[in-house]
């Protein structure tokens, strides 16, 4: 039995050195890949795939939605979105961006009815970020009131014709936080620091 557990105990002991020595083999030989212009490997991109997902759920489970459907929210949101957005994650009846087009991971088309975040996680990715897609963590600069007007915008975009774009676009001037210059929200975000100006 001690003989069993010993062999055991050395052949995991030598797989792991293995994984040791692949990854550090990978890490300073330059054998893997980093160009966004390369694909991941399937496995890999399941994996990351699944990890983000796993994340973002999660962290959103307690993120308290308000109140969204609200016109004049969804035009402070447009203007957001047309300032922050729309070059990453498109516009309706639009071709995707050059900088789009050469992100990987690609950035969701929000105008697709197929995306299914909820408010919640949109929130959450709009505030934190995520690591390694190119996505800004928008809470640094933004505060909390504006990002709910951006969701409020995203989840009715789906619905918002290529000509109702442009319409809005028309109607509504540059900028996105002038409306938000009387809501105690739009001066300070949670840690305190003064929102971006643009």
């Amino acid at each position: 039995m001690k003989r069993s557990l010993s062999i055991l105990f050395f052949a995991v002991l030598g797989s792991l050195a293995l994984v040791v020595v692949v990854l550090a083999a990978v890490m300073y030989t330059g054998a893997y890949n980093v160009s966004a212009a390369q694909e991941h490997p399937a496995l890999l991109r399941w994996v990351l795939v699944s990890v983000r997902e796993s994340s973002i759920e999660r962290r959103a489970r307690d993120v308290q939605v308000p109140v969204l459907e609200d016109e004049a929210s969804v035009d402070r949101g447009f203007r957001s979105y047309r300032e922050m957005c729309v070059v990453c994650h498109g516009r309706p009846g639009g071709e995707r961006s050059p900088l789009a087009k050469g992100l990987n991971p690609q950035a969701p088309d929000l105008t697709r009815p197929d995306h299914d975040m909820s408010a919640a996680e949109l929130f959450w990715v709009m505030k934190n970020g995520v690591r390694m897609t190119g996505m800004p963590a928008w809470g640094r600069t933004h505060s909390d009131a504006e990002l709910w007007d951006l969701v409020a915008f995203v989840k009715a975009l789906p619905n918002i014709s290529a000509a109702q774009y442009d319409a809005l676009d028309r109607r509504l001037p540059p900028g996105h936080d002038d409306d938000h210059h009387d809501n105690p929200m739009s001066h300070h975000d949670e840690g305190g620091r003064e929102p971006h100006a643009h």
